[in-house]
């Protein structure tokens, strides 16, 4: 095949450069590769009053409904310091922290320390909440779209226990109050759930039924003993989410719920919009809700698995805090039961409460719930850029075949955990389709050199009209560090990566962003054999006969020539 002079000059450069540590050094194949890139680098900076609060941020709207169905692109605690890769196709950023989402036009993102606002007079009773607590809450605590609640801790009740603890000595009654924080970002969508709370003696919590529990709401302005016909009516509730919030304010509704005597516990019941399962009404208490018979939770953050089998599970959770000057509990609910998979969140965090006390330390049972990242994860492994996408490799080099983009096609996604000391990168990639009749294999470049993943890459599969689409082999899960580059190591032994020179039109590489990978209605469909990626898409020109669209690899030009998954 005919390959120019100066191409020649370059690929025999190019190739050199393989052999050397040193590759892709130079201004002119950055440059190049710079051409054919389908993302734009921003900087993101995040400051808050306090650090450590909680920032997620998504390449769409991530609501669907009243929870957070779509996987962010980059999350982490405050101060956040680092750069985004943002498909060109995405053109507003949504940042959720503190229980607010707003969003932003694609760019530089820059979010200071503002001062929280004073108290604002919003009912006869207030309370100041500090910084620090608010992010205990939402980032510790109940931070969303993460499964706070795992594995056999659904199984346990964390009902206030009205009891001496260690360091309250012995008393005879408490006082207990209640403040409302907001409600994990369900107003987005307006779920508008409601609250009441019960209380019970302790030594009938494991058997316990409504008829045990004296019930409480609010009726003019004042928290009463209820009949449960009135809770079951949805009347005189505490807190009512969309009477409640208001965003950014410092100072909150407050009831106090009255003086109890010890021996007693305190629950609490929920209703937002899932009727699933008694009517919708969700308890703190295991015994109140119904049993779960037989099934398999997948976890929505990091879909593992945990089987149920003939158990009752808390739709609510209570956890002790201290933070700063602050000791007291803080309750979190969850609207949806665990059977609901597609809207189960496990982030128990649709309404969030404050509970404060005299004494201090009254708390759940010592055999307590170990509650969103309040330990069980180092900040590190939770602060990550997640990049998904496909590479599409050209194998012919140091010739320029064909440019069906379809010689291998691999799936990925790059798991950067950028605040770790040692940069990991968590890398999943799945074989997609060969069309080479050469034997190739795939991996990463890191500071060790070729890290390979996928091998004896040849023949054809997943190119051809006829064949049904079916992914080749099994998924490889491995963990790098440092920087990476995708290389491609062709049967004549070079290795092809994003800056390898093909020519001036066409790369060697494509790298095609998946900006949502949660949205089923858009998967990228590379060129059937022999057919030239610009007689599919618009790749070398718009339709209109200018420069390539931002995201062109979302119009195609021609879309019988693709192969259809």
């Amino acid at each position: 095949m005919y390959i120019s002079r100066l191409a020649f000059v370059l690929a025999a450069l190019s190739a050199a450069s393989c052999i050397d540590k040193d590759v892709d050094n130079t201004e002119f194949y950055e440059k190049y590769a710079r051409g054919f890139d389908n993302r734009t680098t921003v900087a993101v900076n995040i400051a808050s009053e306090v650090a450590g609060e909680y920032y997620a941020v998504y390449f769409g709207n991530p609501y669907d409904g009243e929870s957070l169905v779509k996987q962010p692109a980059l999350t982490g605690f405050t101060p956040v310091s680092t750069t985004l890769d943002v498909p060109k196709d995405v053109e507003r950023l949504y940042v959720v922290a503190q229980g607010e989402m707003k969003s932003y036009e694609v760019g530089n993102l820059s979010i200071s320390a503002a001062a929280r606002p004073g108290p604002q007079t919003r009912a006869a009773d207030v309370n100041p909440v500090s910084a620090r607590v608010m992010t205990a809450v939402n980032s510790i605590y109940f931070p969303e779209k993460t499964n706070n609640v795992r594995g056999d801790d659904l199984f346990k009740c964390t009902d206030l226990v009205i009891d001496r603890t260690p360091s309250s000595g012995d008393f005879d009654e408490a006082e207990i109050w209640l403040t409302f924080l907001g409600d994990g970002g369900c107003r987005q969508s307006q779920l508008f759930g409601k609250l009441w709370f019960y209380t019970y003696p302790s030594s009938k919590q494991d058997g316990l039924t409504p008829g045990d529990c004296t019930f409480y709401g609010v009726k003019n302005g004042e928290v009463v003993a209820i009949p449960y016909s009135e809770v079951r009516a949805q009347r005189s509730w505490v807190f009512y989410t969309r009477e409640e919030f208001s965003s950014n304010i410092a100072s909150y509704k407050r009831y106090k719920l009255g003086v109890f005597p010890k021996g007693l516990n305190l629950g609490f019941v929920y209703i937002g919009n899932s009727t699933v399962s008694n009517g919708g009404f969700r308890f703190t208490t295991l015994r109140l809700n119904e049993r779960v018979q037989d099934y398999t939770l997948t976890y929505q953050d990091d879909k593992k698995t945990f089987r149920i089998v003939d158990r009752h599970l808390a739709n609510g959770y209570i956890c002790h805090v201290t933070e700063g000057d602050f000791q007291g509990n803080i309750l979190g609910m969850e609207n949806r039961v665990v059977t609901e998979s597609a809207k189960y969140d496990g982030d128990y965090n649709d309404i969030l409460c404050m509970i404060e006390s005299n004494p201090r330390t009254i708390a759940p049972p010592r055999r307590g719930v170990e509650i969103g990242n309040s330990g069980n994860k180092d900040p590190e492994e939770i602060a990550c850029k997640t990049s998904v996408g496909l590479y599409l490799f050209e194998d012919n080099y140091p010739y320029r075949g064909d440019f069906d983009f379809n010689d291998a096609v691999v799936q990925y996604e790059i798991r950067d955990y950028y605040q770790s000391k040692n940069r990991a990168k968590q890398i999943t990639v799945q074989l997609m389709a060969t069309g080479s009749h050469m034997s190739n294999s795939f991996g990463f470049r890191d500071s060790k050199g070729f890290q390979p993943f996928l091998s004896g890459l040849k023949g054809y599969r997943n190119v051809y009209a006829a064949q049904a689409f079916e992914p080749v082999g099994e998924p490889v899960v491995q963990t790098l560090y440092g920087d990476v580059v995708p290389w491609l190591k062709n049967e004549s032994e070079y290795y092809i990566y994003p800056s390898s020179f093909n020519t001036a039109e066409y790369p060697s590489v494509l790298d095609i962003p998946v900006s949502d990978p949660d949205d089923a209605s858009w998967k990228f469909e590379w060129p059937q054999e022999m057919q030239s990626i610009d007689d599919c898409y618009w790749f070398l020109k718009s339709a209109s006969g200018g420069s390539r669209e931002k995201d062109w690899y979302k119009r195609p030009k021609d879309a019988a020539l693709l192969f259809g998954r």
